[in-house]
């Protein structure tokens, strides 16, 4: 393929130099007289280019030849494979076993005297804190839940009643449903529901406003931080039935939120504090009940 590249490079350079060269040299063209256009074409300047193209192409063609031929590949040498050389057998004298000792021809070792071992020393007791002798007391058990709440208990709030926030929110809205209740009663029956002393739930039970539950409320809500101790924060009530009172005492507004909202006031007549006071509704001639 290479020689084929150069020859015919040599024949374009060749033909292609003659037809350009025609332009210059004195020849005789009149052999061309035969064949119609060829002298007209030589002696043209189209001659000219199409030989110096002619002749470039084949240049072209002896140096893309020149270039691109090189030397075959060489195929890389087999690995010649190593035959391990063969262990030479071993003669008679070599293979012959070494003589065995037998009974007779074996002595005896004679017997080794055993050192009895000695006693490893023990370790000194650790001396113990006096803490430590004593007996471990038991831990008490751990209190289980029980399946069903305590009586007393108020479950939307057992376990946020230690939060003043929630607690007097919850005391804030209780107050304003029973508040509505009385004057529903009010507008029914011309009076407020009667009740002598200022008291609560532990004194007169479920029912320590008579007559509300259930026609007005479902049921008369309680404290949510109340216990059966009368001293303890408690809503409670006193009515002539013309007027009355209706409050949250014995109660703390330290962290608390702002429980004057919805009509709700704080008792003035209480000597209030931020660690006992007392808040709710109440008519004017009650003010100072």
């Amino acid at each position: 393929m290479r020689g084929f590249l150069i020859f015919l490079g040599l024949l374009a350079v060749i033909g292609g130099g003659a037809v350009a060269g025609a332009q210059f040299a004195n020849l005789d063209l009149s052999m061309l007289d035969s064949v119609a256009g060829a002298k007209e074409f030589l002696l043209s300047p189209m001659a000219l280019y199409a030989g110096g193209g002619a002749a470039g192409f084949g240049l072209l063609l002896i140096i893309i030849a020149a270039t691109t031929g090189g030397k075959k590949k060489e195929k890389p040498a087999k690995a010649l494979k190593l035959t391990p050389a063969k262990a030479e057998k071993p003669t008679k004298a070599e293979a012959a076993p070494a003589p065995v000792a037998t009974k007779a021809t074996a002595p005896k070792p004679a017997p080794q005297p055993v050192a009895a071992a000695a006693p490893k020393p023990q370790p000194a007791p650790t001396p113990q804190p006096a803490a430590a002798s004593a007996p471990r007391q038991q831990a008490a058990p751990k209190p289980t839940a029980s399946a069903q709440p305590p009586e007393d208990a108020y479950d939307p709030l057992i376990a946020s009643r230690s939060d003043p926030r929630l607690l007097n929110r919850k005391r804030v809205s209780d107050l304003v449903s029973i508040n509505d209740a009385l004057k529903s009663f009010f507008a029914k029956h011309g009076s407020y529901p009667k009740a002598e002393g200022l008291s609560g739930y532990p004194e007169r039970g479920a029912a320590w406003i008579p007559g509300i539950a259930p026609e007005f409320l479902p049921e008369l809500p309680r404290d949510p931080a109340q216990s059966t101790d009368k001293a303890g924060p408690q809503y409670v009530y006193v009515s002539d039935g013309k007027d009355y009172k209706l409050l949250a005492q014995s109660v703390s507004l330290i962290g608390g939120t702002n429980v004057e909202v919805l009509g709700v006031r704080i008792d003035p007549t209480r000597q209030p504090t931020a660690e006992n006071a007392a808040f709710g509704f109440w008519s004017a001639g009650f003010a100072s009940a």
